[in-house]
Parts: structure tokens; C-alpha cells; sequence
């Protein structure tokens, strides 16, 4: 695993927030709305041989698949933070040297707290956002989320390595799972978890409106697929 560091951003006791593929694309989603709407340019990235051989321009750069951006504080209360972030999800063999490279590359920049976003697959309307802490430190940044504590349950990939190793490396991860849908990204399930973002993470807060007009559209576009399909199913189409 290669790290290419390309400036200082002089973070002081940053929070991390790390988003890579999962359901509904969430943690991706609502990673990369980050940097968008705080317009942030990353400062490292991270690549290896088992990572597919693309790289993203942006601004006028390329970057590896894995990148970190820095984000300052602009108020008293708030935090700085690093955002880690990828549009690749790793194959199940490859997580446990990724999750380690990234807890690595976290502590080394002063992060002591991890948020990692998942998505998980959405049963009904009536499900909600939950969280999995590991570490004292998490269990406080769980508090201020007010959502539910998962008791039992399976977390894969990066996160579920995260979890069980951040203690090795004395650091404290909080793992929110998102319901959202499991064969088309989610933007609105991405902004459902913003809130809870910035209830743990002071100085995270911004709008969702964009998302929510997003995923406005999708529902539109799925119902007006879904009529079509009605219609040519129909004895009497044509």
C-alpha cells in the first residue's frame, strides 16, 4: 500500500470520516457531498497493485482511488476533520490491509475518532439509522447521535475491520449504518444521515436540499419505469 502525501493541511485533533462503497452508494454519497460543499482539495492519497487501475481528475489533477482531504475548523466549537473517501469498493481478501493503512495513515495525522458511513440493505420505510461503537471515545460520539446502540449484527468490509483493530492503534471508531436501497444509489438515505454527522462532529453542518432533490428525481424516474412496465404488461398496450 502506497500513501502519496501532496501538502500539510496543519489539522489539529481531527475526526475522521471515511466513506467507501457500500449500499445504496450512502457513504460515498454523503463523503464526496463533503468535499463538495466545503470545497476541499485533498492532501494524500493511497493506491496498490490490488486496486483497479483508474484515477480521478479533479481540478485539473489525477488522484489515486483512495484519497484524504482536510477540512479546518471555522468556529470556535468546531472540529477539524479528514475525510477519507474512495468510489471503489475492495474485495473481501484486500480490506484487512486496507482498513489497517488507513487507521495508519489516520493516527499518524492526529485523528483519534473515526466515523465510518455504511449503508445497509433497507427492509421497510420504517427503518432507521443505527450505530456500533468501539472504543470509550465512541461510545460518548454514540450519545450525541441519539440513535439506537446495535446490540448484535454483522458489519462487513473496512468498517467491520475497523471496528475490531482500532484499539491496536488507540483509536476509537463509530460505525453508523444507514438503511437504504440495495440496487440504486440513495442519495436521500445519504442526507438522512447529515444530521447525525454534524450532532457528533461540530462545524459538519450543511444542507441537504441538493440530495433530497436528487433522490426526488429517482423516485420519479423509478415510478414512471415502474408505469411504463405496467403498460406493456398490459393485455390491452398498443
Amino acid at each position: 500500500m502506497k500513501t502519496i502525501r501532496y501538502s500539510d493541511p496543519g489539522l489539529e485533533d481531527p475526526v475522521a470520516i471515511v466513506g467507501f462503497p457500500s449500499v445504496g452508494l450512502v457513504s460515498s454519497i454523503a463523503a464526496n457531498y463533503y468535499v463538495g460543499q466545503f470545497d476541499l482539495e485533498a492532501f494524500a492519497g493511497m493506491s496498490s497493485p490490488q486496486m483497479p487501475p483508474y484515477c480521478l481528475i479533479h481540478n485539473g489533477k489525477a488522484y489515486p482511488p483512495v484519497r484524504f482531504y482536510g477540512k479546518k475548523h471555522t468556529t470556535k466549537t468546531g472540529r477539524d476533520a479528514v475525510i477519507c473517501l474512495s468510489e471503489y469498493a475492495p474485495k473481501a481478501e484486500d480490506c484487512y490491509e486496507l482498513a489497517q493503512s488507513v487507521l495508519s495513515f489516520l493516527k499518524y495525522n492526529g485523528c483519534r475518532d473515526v466515523i465510518c458511513l455504511e449503508g445497509i440493505p433497507r427492509s421497510s420505510d420504517e427503518d432507521v439509522p443505527v450505530v456500533f461503537t468501539s472504543g470509550t471515545g465512541a461510545s460518548k460520539m454514540a450519545k450525541k447521535s441519539k440513535l439506537t446502540v446495535m446490540e448484535g449484527g454483522m458489519v462487513r468490509g473496512v468498517t467491520g475491520v475497523m471496528l475490531y483493530e482500532a484499539a491496536s492503534y488507540g483509536m476509537d471508531v463509530t460505525a453508523i449504518m444507514a438503511p437504504a436501497a440495495a440496487n440504486l444509489p440513495d442519495p436521500g438515505s445519504a442526507a438522512a444521515i447529515m444530521p447525525v454527522i454534524s450532532s457528533m462532529v461540530p462545524g459538519m453542518r450543511v444542507s441537504t436540499k441538493p440530495l433530497m432533490a436528487e433522490a426526488d428525481e429517482i423516485r420519479r424516474r423509478m415510478e414512471e419505469q415502474e408505469t411504463a412496465e405496467e403498460e406493456r404488461a398490459s393485455p390491452f398496450y398498443g
